[in-house]
């Protein structure tokens, strides 16, 4: 009985052994259609964790991340993008709040 736990022990300390495939690190790019017809161009880095919103007219913004209950949150100088899943809220200065969705190809 004692032998059996040591030996359930070990097997378990050598599956902790098995590398784990790396996190995705570099740049993600994706693209939202919002609903009031605009059309966000996304790009989400990790080291700094930001996003660069792209948007046809207006100058690009990069958005340092926030912490947020659920999802993801990034803001700066009023402007906010916010969302979970595919589906996200934009919000520039001077602009109402939109919500958008990832346009999947």
């Amino acid at each position: 009985m004692r032998a059996a736990a040591i030996l359930s022990v070990l097997a378990l300390l050598g599956a902790c052994q098995t590398p784990c495939p790396d996190p995705v690190t570099g740049p993600i790019n994706t693209s939202f259609r919002c609903e009031d017809g605009s059309l966000l161009n996304v790009t989400f880095t990790r080291n700094p964790d930001s996003a660069r919103i792209a948007q046809e007219g207006y100058i690009v913004v990069d958005l340092p991340a926030r912490v947020t209950g659920s999802g993801y949150r990034y803001n700066n100088n009023g402007a906010e993008f916010r969302g979970r899943s595919n589906e996200a809220r934009w919000t520039r200065p001077g602009a109402a709040e939109t919500t958008c969705h990832e346009i999947t190809e």
